[in-house]
């Protein structure tokens, strides 16, 4: 039998980008092919739609496919499609992988996707101490909302999307977030 070493948080950092992206989960490398254009044009929407307001406001910080160290020991490192973080939050500072959590996180649903692992990553970014998680669906052009201690809240295209105490003040129809017209 054989076993390989487990792979450490800082090993990741210094690995060659393969066109794929990369994640840790205890040790184990998990690689995700890229999941191709449309994902890609909806996360800058929702992408846009949290600098825009971070700038406005000068409240936070948005960042896409940044690497969180969740564990140690083994490590376990995952990256969102784009992560928000409040002021103060240690992210500011760190160079690395930040060992703390974003404040909140956005997913958009991969066309291999299915709804328990949609519902399976929520819970765990929400285990690891983020407030907030909003799901994008391209293909229902839905918001799927999870807060901790709540019942996932889904939100369609003609609902607005608020930034509750976490993000005092953004507001945007669900629909912009998809596409820039009607």
């Amino acid at each position: 039998m054989t076993t390989t070493k487990p792979i450490t948080a800082d090993e990741l950092l210094l690995m060659p980008d393969n066109g794929n992206r990369q994640e840790l989960v205890r040790g184990e490398l998990i690689e995700m092919p890229p999941p191709g254009k449309k994902h890609g044009e909806v996360t800058m929407g929702f992408g846009a739609a949290l600098y825009n307001y971070s700038a406005a406001n000068d409240y936070g910080m948005v960042g896409d496919n940044y690497g969180y160290r969740l564990e140690s020991d083994p490590d376990t490192v995952r990256a969102p499609d784009l992560a928000w973080y409040a002021p103060g939050h240690p992210a500011e500072l760190t160079d690395g992988y930040p060992e703390r959590a974003p404040d909140l996180v956005v997913e958009i649903k991969s066309p291999s996707d299915s709804p328990s692992d949609v519902a399976e990553r929520a819970r765990m970014w929400l285990d690891f101490g983020v407030q907030e998680v909003w799901y994008g669906d391209p293909e229902t052009t839905t918001v799927t909302r999870h807060r901790t201690g709540t019942e996932p809240e889904v939100l369609g295209e003609d609902d607005i999307l608020d930034g509750g105490e976490l993000l005092p003040g953004f507001s945007i129809p669900v629909w912009q977030l998809f596409r820039r017209h009607r």
